[in-house]
């Protein structure tokens, strides 16, 4: 919602498209529109303009859901032939999954060698997500009861998210952090548990009981903290640590999906894991080279390449 209001605010506002009747809309209104935005700014990139259609997308599909009157929904493909690509700059993308050898020296540093003890609970989580591959507020959210040991999964139903505080006149307040519904229905899903990962979620478990602690969640090491930027803060220090360049916790998702995708699981079962609702966002985004790559694809080409 933030992205969309910034992008609402620099295109949008203030223009007359905006006070145009939405069932007059034309696929030559959008063209115009969006060609206007580009101009405007000399170049956009491609992520952006994306943005900038999703908004009147958005609008006339809920309308149409609404059963208005000469609602028409348009193709995006033709809209985007009727616009300069020369002034649409592409994203280039140098970001790699983590290695084998990075993760298991965090593995180690954390199982083994305790290295961050004071954020024990939050460190033991991380390492949980190479197993799981959740988003970083679905790691936050994660409770105890969502482990059901018998069957061998974890239930995500719920994940923390930041909102801002709105008046009347919907004005962006203060920043809170709630903890709610996943982002998507596709996102409620059951993720098996391999063996590692139960031993992860016993740590985890034992530490709570060691400590006496309470909490319902597995991100809690003594004090009310805001969990998502615990764990951001904890990956932070828990890579100076072990002498590894920092890197977002997104990349564990990442890096899970990667390791997936190269021990040649489907990419629909991959998509589901990730509770991803277009099996495309998998593939364009989440599916990463690697910076050790040499011997991985030497051994791939070596198993594939086989004409005997």
């Amino acid at each position: 919602m933030d992205r969309i209001e910034v992008t609402w605010n620099r295109y949008y506002r203030g223009t007359s498209f905006v006070e145009m009747c939405t069932s007059s809309i034309t696929e030559k209104d959008i063209i115009a529109f969006l060609n206007s935005a580009i101009v405007s700014n000399g170049s956009i990139s491609s992520k952006e303009l994306e943005r900038i259609y999703q908004i009147v997308h958005s609008v006339l599909v809920y309308l149409r859901d609404m059963d208005y009157k000469g609602i028409r929904l348009y193709d995006w493909t033709v809209i985007k032939r009727n616009i300069p690509q020369n002034k649409i700059t592409m994203e280039k993308k140098s970001e790699c999954a983590l290695s084998k050898n990075t993760v298991s020296t965090i593995l180690k540093a954390v199982l083994i060698d305790n290295v961050y003890p004071l954020k024990r609970s939050a460190c033991l989580a991380l390492c949980l997500n190479f197993y799981l591959g959740l988003r970083i507020g679905e790691l936050a959210a994660l409770k105890f009861t969502d482990f059901d040991l018998d069957r061998k999964v974890v239930k995500i139903i719920c994940s923390d998210s930041k909102i801002y505080e709105r008046d009347a006149d919907g004005n962006k307040g203060s920043l809170t952090y709630v903890t709610g519904d996943t982002k998507t229905q596709e996102s409620h899903r059951e993720i098996p548990l391999l063996p590692e990962a139960v031993y992860i979620y016993e740590a985890v478990k034992n530490h709570h009981q060691t400590n006496g602690y309470h909490s319902l969640y597995l991100v809690y090491d003594g004090s009310e903290t805001i969990r998502i930027r615990s764990l951001d803060r904890t990956l932070r220090r828990l890579c100076t640590l072990c002498g590894i360049v920092p890197f977002r916790s997104h990349l564990i998702r990442k890096t899970f999906a990667t390791m997936l995708h190269y021990s040649n699981v489907p990419t629909r079962v991959i998509s589901d894991l990730m509770g991803h609702v277009e099996i495309g966002t998998t593939e364009k985004n989440y599916i990463l080279s690697f910076h050790d790559n040499y011997g991985m694809y030497y051994q791939a080409m070596k198993d594939s390449l086989n004409y005997n």
